[in-house]
């Protein structure tokens, strides 16, 4: 993790496993909503995956390839064709299945659209006062008074800068 990132920052490393072979590398976008949540969503370009957190069996391992490999003694020591290297573990498991997400039809988006605004009432006020008086009276609200600065109580003058 970066040593400049605040303490509030936390990299959290899950292994997501797909119903279907994703070939990760012929996406351009992947976006991911909602990782803190029970199901989160994954959209890659214009395909969508619902997850569910599981139990993991055991600890899922990253590793990356070692481009220059080192050896401890090169005569005796034969690399094989490919080195590895460890980047990282994680007992998160994230199992994601193909979502199919169809579009409303126009006339559904509009009839619920106009439910919706008919349930809108307009109001008009001609100044702040009426407001106030209007929102105490809806919401049963104890009288409403003039925001002052909690600077003065504090002893800082704020002249003083």
């Amino acid at each position: 993790m970066n040593e400049n990132a605040s303490d509030a920052e936390e990299e959290i490393i899950i292994y997501a496993s797909f119903d279907h072979n994703i070939d990760i590398d012929q996406y351009r976008s992947i976006h991911v909503l909602g990782i803190n949540e029970n199901n989160p969503i994954i959209q890659m370009d214009n395909t969508f995956f619902t997850g569910k957190f599981e139990n993991a069996v055991g600890t899922y391992m990253f590793f990356e390839e070692d481009l220059c490999p080192q050896t401890e003694d090169p005569l005796l020591d034969r690399l094989p064709e490919k080195n590895l290297k460890y980047v990282s573990k994680t007992r998160k498991l994230l199992e994601m299945k193909q979502a199919y997400v169809t579009a409303k039809e126009a006339q559904e988006i509009q009839s619920q659209s106009s439910d919706k605004e008919s349930d809108i009432e307009t109001i008009s006020f001609s100044n702040i006062e009426d407001v106030r008086a209007k929102f105490k009276d809806e919401f049963k609200l104890p009288e409403v008074q003039d925001y002052k600065p909690a600077v003065a109580d504090s002893g800082i003058d704020p002249k003083s800068d």
